[in-house]
């Protein structure tokens, strides 16, 4: 599993924004996938965490979900952060 934050955007009245993608590299179909964030500050101490599902939410190998975190009380840019990529198996694939 691969998943990249391609692009930050900050905005007065709708607070600071990413989005990227997730890439399906593990050989089988994959559903509910949900990307996670975890922002820092400036010292390395998380400030914020949240997850959101991928559009779409499921994947056969090979294929490439998107993701926008839209965070209203983040007034800043987003520059130091994790990400991580959660899924189960989709057996029925």
């Amino acid at each position: 599993m691969i998943i990249k934050g391609a692009s930050t955007h900050v905005h007065e009245t709708e607070g600071a924004s990413l989005q990227g993608i997730v890439i399906n590299n593990i050989g089988h179909s994959i559903k509910n996938i949900r990307a996670q964030l975890v922002i820092f500050d400036k010292n390395q101490v998380p400030i914020l965490g949240t997850s959101v599902r991928t559009e779409p939410d499921h994947l056969p190998q090979g294929g490439i979900a998107n993701f926008r975190f839209q965070l209203k009380e983040h007034k800043s840019e987003i520059k130091k952060y994790f990400l991580h990529a959660n899924w189960g198996f989709d057996e029925t694939a």
